[in-house]
């Protein structure tokens, strides 16, 4: 629930502006704080600092402090502090640790991930703002035509300024083609997100900014090739266990630490074992075997240690049915739940889920293995090191297609979409060139550059305890060769290196167990079967953003409706639909503020495509191809009769609001589905689509040669 808001006015505006801001930021999160937030700040000139934290925090560093004519607010906790300012109770180590960031802000750089650091200087009017080396502690900042605004809330920032909360249409169009807000966007248009690792100074009475940043392969490149160094193992493991001691320090009670049979909960419950910090450790008995593997570790060890396993499934014996999915609840009013909880960052794959009610309700410290990815090839396709041995400009163009496939759902977004992500990719990768990751390290690189921070927990509340985010693991990952990462060789050094014993014991990797019986594969959660169905189909076939086909996206919903969608079809319904939600949001925050805008007009459905007499398959049966197309496969074509309901892909416009559609769904039971027949739609060919994608035709088109061929053609 910790909230920051900084401001810098380009001249003095008198208190009540500030005092103003305060109390539309109150008005609209009162709610979710839930009466558990207490407000700190200082206004001092036309510079200012306002906090909101937890009135009874479960942890011990302080997310306020005015002390020694300074005003320091932290947003999470700095594990490692003790190296900088030594073995300070967290307390009275605030003010210690911002004056030395202050006098030297690399030091920022050796604190883990996430942490914000934010100072003012109420005599010199000066307000400083530093980001952690990953930009996983959110900042995100809003010019406005006097001045700028810095939270780590989107919607916060729009409020303090009272300026409308639009949507960004670059960033909802990366995340129609990834399911994340790529480079600097947020969901908000003139709201962008401040890089890691930077250092922003503003003079209220020299009316001066500068912002600086450290680059961040400075920060993570070390010596590369040949065997890993053993001074770099012994100083990561170091670093790994400071972060250990330091959540002993900063949080009461005995922590809890997930210890499975895989590589990265491996490293973290060594470096707690080995800083003798004392803890219990939980396993989880969801996939066969691995249960086995943790119970090996822990008795290799030479003392005793609590060990809890969590959800240990009852045997299967005998073929068990596919289990029925329980009864679906309205999407749309779960969606605007989740967009007024974590303002449009969290990923449209949390649709099913539950959102907790308030920002005061989860508080409970997670001690887990994220960033572990960066030491063994998160991002490596298959073919890896021989994509790697092609040349530089070749392998950025292979491996850009490869991710594209990853993450751009087969089926859905525009070209204009696919070519967006595609060309953001090019552009990470060529910073990573510039940096000197010019072989499949720049896979790497743009994991914790675009993916990394963007993760929907962590940077979104204080107690996730990320240890593997600590810059010198994230040194010794980038210090590794391609092949070194897929033989995990840091964390096999680390484990050794902590805890010797552990050292012989494989890693646990899922294999299928010989007489077992298979489990059945969990049903696809559909939109088309959700009691608010109508709703949701005006809202697919209404998009005018651009980013989504509305060819394809009719055949996908007429999938969806007919109960033969795959998981990975449904991923781009989801997420034009969380996008198109996010207008719920928007007018929500708006209304608090002085003047608030017109709501925009209600839009019309687009046409559906034309229904061809070419023997074309019905709309259901969409191409199962793509990376994102995991889960159960499609059941074929849709039989003539009965295959979907009446809601069909092109539903009239309602004039009821959207908020009474969803409460009568909510309170009428679902109708049943009458027979219907899916509407034939002509398919564009699956090779010429690959082909219009693949960049390096895009690229020979767009040539000299391309338009002459083009041309050349017209002419006859």
């Amino acid at each position: 629930m910790e909230t920051v808001v900084a401001y810098a006015f380009d001249r003095f505006a008198g208190p009540e502006k500030a005092a103003a801001g305060v109390r539309r930021v109150e008005a609209y999160y009162g709610e979710l704080w839930q009466g558990q937030a207490r407000r700190d700040g200082c206004d001092a000139g036309t510079v200012g600092l306002h906090s909101w934290s937890r009135r009874e925090p479960d942890y011990h560093w302080p997310a306020w402090r005015d002390d020694d004519d300074l005003c320091v607010a932290s947003l999470h906790v700095p594990l490692g502090y003790q190296q900088i300012v030594g073995d300070l109770a967290p307390q009275r180590a605030a003010t210690p640790l911002a004056r030395a960031v202050l006098a030297d802000p690399a030091r920022m750089a050796e604190l883990a991930p996430p942490f914000l650091l934010s100072v003012l200087d109420p005599a010199d009017e000066r307000l400083e703002l530093f980001t952690d080396s990953v930009g996983l502690g959110r900042l995100f900042q809003l010019r406005t035509t006097d001045g700028w605004v810095w939270s780590n809330r989107a919607a916060a920032a729009c409020l303090f300024a009272d300026v409308p909360a639009e949507a960004s249409d670059r960033g909802w169009r990366y995340a129609a083609g990834c399911g994340w807000f790529m480079g600097d966007t947020t969901p908000y248009d003139r709201v962008l997100t401040v890089p890691g690792a930077t250092h922003i100074v503003t003079e209220g009475r020299r009316n001066r900014r500068t912002v600086t940043r450290i680059e961040a392969t400075s920060i993570w490149s070390g010596p590369s090739g040949g065997e890993l160094p053993q001074r770099l193992i012994e100083e990561t493991a170091e670093a790994l266990r400071g972060v250990a001691r330091s959540v002993s320090k900063l949080w009461p009670g005995t922590p809890t630490v997930d210890l499975s049979g895989g590589r990265d909960s491996r490293v973290v419950a060594a470096a707690f074992l080995s800083a003798g910090v004392d803890l219990k450790l939980n396993s989880y008995d969801a996939v066969p075997g691995e249960l086995a593997v943790a119970e090996q570790l822990v008795a290799a060890l030479p003392y005793k240690v609590e060990h809890i396993v969590t959800g240990k499934p009852a045997p299967v014996t005998t073929a068990a049915p596919a289990p029925v999915p329980p009864p679906m609840t309205p999407v749309i009013e779960r969606i605007r739940r989740w967009h007024r909880f974590a303002e449009g960052l969290r990923p449209a794959s949390y649709i099913f889920h539950n959102p907790p009610e308030g920002l005061s309700d989860v508080a409970h410290l997670a001690i887990g293995g994220a960033g572990g990815e960066i030491a063994h090839g998160h991002f490596y396709p298959p073919d890896v090191l021989k994509l790697d041995q092609s040349p530089l400009e070749e392998k950025l163009e292979l491996f850009n297609a490869r991710l594209q496939k990853r993450l751009i759902p087969a089926v859905g977004p525009s070209d204009a979409t696919r070519g967006a992500v595609a060309g953001q990719i090019d552009h990470v990768f060529r910073e990573a060139i510039q940096g000197g990751f010019e072989d499949a390290t720049m896979l790497d690189y743009f994991y914790v550059v675009e993916r990394l921070r963007r993760w929907g927990s962590a940077g979104e509340r204080t107690g996730i305890v990320s240890p593997l985010l600590v810059p010198a693991f994230v040194r010794g990952a980038f210090s590794m060769s391609a092949p070194q990462r897929l033989e995990n060789a840091l964390h096999r050094a680390l484990v050794r290196e902590l805890v010797p014993q552990w050292a012989d014991i494989p890693f646990f990797k899922a294999q299928p167990v010989a007489g077992a019986t298979p489990r059945p594969p969990a049903p696809v959660k559909r939109l088309g079967a959700a009691p608010d169905r109508d709703l949701i189909g005006e809202l697919l076939t209404t998009d005018q953003t651009g980013d989504f086909d509305p060819a394809e996206v009719q055949q996908l919903w007429a999938a969806s409706l007919a109960g033969e969608s795959t998981v990975g079809q449904e991923v781009a319904l989801r997420q034009l639909l969380w996008r198109a939600v996010f207008d719920d949001h928007l007018a929500e925050v708006n209304k608090h503020l002085t003047n608030p805008p017109k709501p925009k007009p209600k839009r019309a459905p687009a046409p559906a495509p034309a229904p061809t007499t070419s023997a074309a398959p019905p709309t259901g049966a969409v191409p199962a191809t793509g990376a994102a197309s995991t889960g159960a496969a499609s059941t074929g074509t849709a039989s003539a009769t009965g295959a979907a309901p009446a809601t069909g892909a092109a539903p009239a416009v309602k004039a009821a609001s959207a908020a009474g559609e969803v409460a009568a769904a909510a309170a009428e039971p679902a109708p049943a589905a009458p027979q219907a027949t899916a509407p034939v739609v002509k398919q564009r060919s699956s090779f010429k689509t690959k082909l219009r994608r693949n960049p390096t035709v895009r690229r020979l088109a767009r040539s000299s040669a391309g338009r002459a061929v083009r041309k050349l053609l017209r002419s006859r």
